[in-house]
């Protein structure tokens, strides 16, 4: 019942503004001051559109080859997602450098999980690619809980589910290869 009741207190975190406090040099806030007036904003607006627009992070090799920078606004249309199962799989997949210790751990369980992918048979092995579209985000989401248990030692690995059945052991009603 804890559990519950920690997600929820972070869930609901996310949808308010939070306040903050920083330090800014008389230089910098006498231009943050002076961009704030010829916008007619306030100074946090100010600060809050510079982070939105020049947060940048170094390029991760999922990005693609491209040295330059790549500003987190630029995708923050695949990193923000209401659900905070969905938002963890995006971060693991766009910028996985960027995952805390906690959530690299939750992640490793995902990937390490077959049930979670698509993927096929060879021989009698169930195979998948940890690639986005090839993740089942419906079946993490459902297994949510169970995931964050296991990752916090609450619960044993063997809590999450197995996996596929192989056709091969008698379970001929699936299809070798899941069709998408």
């Amino acid at each position: 019942m804890a559990r519950k009741e920690k997600a929820r207190s972070a869930g609901s975190r996310l949808g308010r503004t939070e306040t903050v406090s920083i330090r800014l040099d008389p230089r910098l806030n006498y231009l943050c001051e002076l961009s704030a007036h010829s916008q007619r904003r306030t100074k946090s607006s100010i600060i809050e559109a510079s982070i939105a627009d020049k947060n940048e992070v170094k390029p991760h090799r999922s990005w693609g080859d491209t040295e330059d920078a790549i500003s987190i606004g630029e995708r923050a249309a695949d990193l923000w997602h209401v659900r905070e199962s969905h938002r963890l799989c995006s971060l693991g997949f766009i910028a996985p450098h960027l995952l805390t210790f906690e959530e690299q751990e939750i992640w490793e369980l995902i990937r390490d999980t077959g049930w979670f992918w698509r993927g096929k048979w060879t021989g009698d092995t169930w195979t998948w690619r940890c690639q986005d579209r090839e993740l089942l985000r419906d079946r993490v989401e459902e297994q949510w809980d169970t995931i964050l248990a296991v990752a916090e030692g609450t619960k044993p690995k063997d809590a999450l589910p197995v996996g596929v059945k192989n056709p091969a052991n008698g379970f001929g009603d699936l299809d070798d290869e899941i069709p998408f």
